[in-house]
């Protein structure tokens, strides 16, 4: 039987290469715990999964994850926390926006909350503040394709 988790980082890919129309490299970041994932191998992605059909759709955070995240980002300069809302979309957050919703002091478990309403953009809010932007459902490619076309005029 496969998963939900495995139908979403399904979904969450073939989106991705749909998007950077040319070859994308991935692999798992086992060290770092379950959903994480490095692009191209320079690009870490966490993929968080909310099974429920309908909004809002809420994402716990523990302190381990947020660590692994915090370790991602001072590792490579950026993590990339994607959030699979049911079957409606995907919300990316870079660290800087994730920064917004749950602050760096982290507690033993935090929430992120995704709301939606019919035909807007999701707006996305933390215990310790709001994104201070609405983000669309195809936003999250558009960072993930620029992050490695930056990195790759790097070189």
């Amino acid at each position: 039987m496969i998963s939900s988790t495995a139908r979403a980082h399904g979904a969450f890919f073939v989106l991705l290469f749909d998007e950077m129309k040319k070859p994308v490299s991935v692999q798992k970041i086992t060290e770092a715990g379950a959903g994480y994932y490095l692009l191209n191998g320079n690009v870490p992605v966490y993929l968080k999964l909310s099974t429920k059909r309908k909004g809002p759709w809420y994402f716990n955070f523990f302190h381990s994850h947020q660590l692994a995240q915090q370790k991602l980002f001072e590792q490579y300069g950026e993590c990339f926390t994607c959030l699979v809302c049911g079957q409606d979309g995907i919300v990316g957050l870079s660290m800087g926006e994730f920064r917004e919703v749950l602050d760096a002091n982290f507690e033993e478990q935090e929430c992120v909350a995704v709301r939606r309403k019919l035909k807007t953009m999701y707006e996305i809010r933390g215990r310790d503040g709001a994104l201070s932007r609405r983000v669309s459902r195809g936003a999250v490619f558009e960072k993930l394709k620029n992050r490695i076309q930056e990195i790759e005029e790097e070189r």
